[in-house]
């Protein structure tokens, strides 16, 4: 596996083209010194996980419902209808 290395202005959007010709759409929405908030807008039925929780789920371990970095962890209201999860 390669890696795409890109510069982005805050707002500027990313097009993801899946196989199906379905598109995945990724925008810096906030920076901070030590952190970038992604916008991801992915269709329905394409998950999500950040690479830590997909490692977990890879290895079968479980999530207790109201934890955090399990599947559904969000960042705030507004990610609500992200799909972090199986």
């Amino acid at each position: 596996m390669g890696f795409l290395v890109l510069t982005v202005k805050l707002g500027e959007r990313l097009v993801a083209t899946l196989p199906s010709e379905e598109r995945m759409y990724f925008m810096v929405a906030t920076t901070t010194p030590s952190k970038a908030r992604l916008l991801i807008d992915a269709p329905g039925g394409v998950t999500v996980n950040r690479d830590r929780v997909q490692q977990r789920i890879d290895n079968g371990e479980s999530f207790a419902v109201s934890g955090h970095d399990g599947p559904g962890d969000m960042d705030g209201p507004q990610d609500a209808a992200a799909t972090d999860g199986p």
